[in-house]
Parts: structure tokens; sequence; C-alpha cells
């Protein structure tokens, strides 16, 4: 019984104890439109909820009619900023995404003939994977099944 009583007083432990920070953040992706700039473009900024800048991150940008092969493959400066340049003769919704350390966030711009909708930018979902928590819970869930 003492055995138990023990195992299962570690597995809660191990389980909530022990929780990392990252069950805490995730992926915010902000834009700004400079409506008086020359070009067609738009400035991104990546970062987590704590306020920590996504440096460095990857950037997958995807055309309106190829979602398989990457148009760019770029990455976020220090700070998170990454700037989209669309090719304005392809029209449709682009899928550009933010990936850094099991996080994602990304975003679908629409591109017409007058060139970026600002007005429909949207979000097109995130994830946010922990590798190393699964492995705590995962450790839990043995010692209490052994038990």
């Amino acid at each position: 019984m003492k055995t138990f009583a023990l195992g299962l007083v570690f597995s809660v432990w191990l389980t909530f104890g022990t929780a990392s920070a990252a069950w805490a953040h995730a992926v915010q992706t902000d834009y700004f439109v400079d409506l008086f700039a020359a070009d067609l473009e738009l400035e991104f900024t990546a970062s987590f909820s704590t306020g920590e800048p996504m440096a460095e991150a990857a950037v997958l940008v995807y055309t309106p009619d190829d979602r398989e092969t990457p148009w760019e493959e770029s990455q976020t400066d220090v700070a998170g900023h990454y700037t989209f340049k669309p090719d304005a003769e392809q029209a449709g919704d682009w899928r550009i995404e933010f990936k850094q350390g099991g996080h994602e966030d990304i975003r679908i711009v629409p591109v017409d003939d007058l060139g970026i909708d600002y007005q429909n930018i949207s979000h097109g979902g995130n994830r946010d994977v922990h590798f190393g928590d699964r492995f705590r819970e995962a450790i839990a869930l043995f010692s209490a099944a052994s038990i």
C-alpha cells in the first residue's frame, strides 16, 4: 500500500509539479501595413505570448496555386520581423507559415489585381508541440501504471 501511495504522489508531482514554462506560451503574429510604401509588401512580427520575439524563425511562403512547394523559404530577423513581398501576378490566397521549436503560426494573405487585400488577412491556424512535456506525462503515466 505504501508503494502505491508513494507512486501516486510521485506521478501527480511529476505531471503537475514540474510543468515547464513552455505550457504557458503560444505564438502571436502581427502585421503592419504601410499604405504609402512604393512596393507591394507587408511587415510581419512573430513573437511568443511572453513577448519574446521568434528570432530567426523559419518562414515558408506558399502561392495560391501550390501548397506543397514553398515559393520562398526565409526566416525572421532577431526581432521576429519578416517582410512579405508577393508576386502581384499570382492572385489568390497566399499562405505564410512561421515555425520555431515546435511552434507554428499561419497567416492567409489575399492578393488580387489591386494588390494585398489588407482587410481580409486571416489566421490560418497554429500549433504548439512540446515534446519535452509529453515525455514527463509519459513517465508519470508509466509510473502510475507500474504500481
